[in-house]
């Protein structure tokens, strides 16, 4: 059942466990912010607003009749209703932290690299 803008399905509004479809739009989104090198940025933001995501996924809602002549409105709508469970930042900071080690796996390493070497300077 294809979802429009005035037709609303209670069932899902409601839902607490994310569904797949959540899941693989937090995959999608989170691989998109590690290809625009955003990762550090947006782990902040979300570490940040993270107590505040039922509210930011109501001013979606708010703004939802203006964005769906910009954006996807079913992107929009799975996404507003991932925001409104308890556990969706700290999951969509998993995915992104995923997307890093699997786009950049050399940058980790790097770093260790470089920490042991200072290390070994101190000496």
């Amino acid at each position: 059942m294809e979802e429009n803008f005035w037709k609303v399905d209670w069932d899902k509004e409601f839902e607490t466990e994310l569904t797949e479809e959540e899941l693989a739009l937090f995959d999608k989104l989170a691989e998109e912010i590690v290809i625009r090198q955003m990762t550090v940025p947006a782990l902040l933001l979300l570490e940040g607003f993270k107590p505040l995501n039922w509210i930011g996924s109501q001013l979606m809602l708010f703004l939802e009749p203006i964005t769906v002549y910009v954006l996807n409105i079913n992107q929009m709508q799975v996404l507003r209703r991932a925001l409104q469970k308890r556990l969706a930042m700290e999951e969509f900071i998993k995915k992104i932290e995923a997307a890093e080690a699997k786009l950049n796996p050399g940058k980790k390493k790097k770093n260790k690299k470089k920490k042991n070497d200072n290390k070994g300077e101190e000496r």
